[in-house]
């Protein structure tokens, strides 16, 4: 069994037991997951299986929405409601009007620096950051270059905000809502945590525990699914032949095809789907074979 598909991950959980989860309903001992969910978040987590693991390298880097709830009052040590509150709550003398969270939140689309949660998965020395926080280990993480796409004030109503985001991968929720707490000048946690697309997978698709095990290997989807984010290159089976014998396939050899140097392409020859190539200069190489 090799393919992909979007497990909808129910809160309370970790995505490792997510693929625990789908792992003993499957059967299949070959199976990962990309795109970290914390246990508090639900949503889209996309499952690989089978030759599909090799790709998931690949689809780290996908775009990714989410709608997610905030509290104003305080903040929090892991800047979620699991965490021990920083303060005593906080009443403002005003409160900020729809009109003013609203130009906050929207003051911070584009590309920008984020300062991640110590309480992530980010590895330290080979640690994972919240594990080391957990310790009280004193450490500060680099902070990041991310993209926010869209960011939506969904519902308000003090002392709750929704918001949509969309954004690059690695991007931290939490961490952006603490951004937009501190700008608005009260602390705020964030309460709630919904991912609802990770790439062209949404969380309509989803699949949860209970169709999986009724359903099995039916709800899983081609591994190309997960590359719908790269160019797609048609080779010839003389082309094939030469890839698979680790030889380069010349651009020249390709109808109306124009390679780009280090662009990663979703490979098919007339069987289907084989794998990742990589432009160079002139040729085409083998990046990821999955199915040669």
């Amino acid at each position: 069994m090799d393919g992909v598909f979007p497990f909808l991950k129910p809160p309370g959980i970790t995505s490792h037991d997510a693929v625990g989860i789908c792992r003993r309903i499957l059967k299949e001992r070959r199976i990962g997951h990309s795109g970290t969910l914390d246990p508090l978040a639900y949503g889209v987590l996309p499952i690989f299986v089978g030759k599909a693991t090799r790709i998931i390298e690949y689809t780290e880097n996908v775009t990714k929405t989410y709608v997610a709830e905030c509290r104003f009052g305080y903040g929090t040590d892991t800047e979620d409601s699991t965490g021990i509150p920083l303060q005593e709550e906080v009443v403002p003398n005003d409160v900020p009007s729809w009109q003013s969270l609203e130009d906050v939140i929207h003051s911070f689309i584009g590309e920008q620096s984020q300062q991640p949660s110590i309480y992530s998965a980010i590895k330290v020395n080979g640690r994972r950051a919240y594990e080391l926080a957990r310790e009280g280990v004193a450490f500060t993480l680099p902070s990041r270059t991310i993209t926010i796409y869209e960011c939506q004030l969904l519902a308000y109503a003090y002392p709750y905000f929704t918001i949509r985001v969309t954004c690059s991968a690695g991007t931290y929720i939490r961490a952006l809502l603490r951004d937009i707490t501190t700008a608005i000048g009260i602390p705020g946690t964030m309460t709630q945590l919904a991912r609802t697309a990770v790439g062209a997978y949404t969380i309509e698709q989803a699949i949860t525990a209970e169709e999986l095990l009724e359903r099995g290997e039916t709800c899983v989807l081609p591994t190309e699914s997960a590359l719908s984010h790269m160019p797609i290159v048609q080779v010839s089976e003389a082309g094939l032949l030469a890839l698979k014998q680790g030889k380069q396939w010349p651009y020249e050899a390709i109808a109306n095809f124009e390679g780009v140097a280090q662009q990663l392409y979703c490979a098919y020859s007339s069987n289907g789907f084989f794998g990742i190539v990589e432009g160079t200069e002139s040729t085409l190489k083998v990046a990821k074979n999955i199915f040669l």
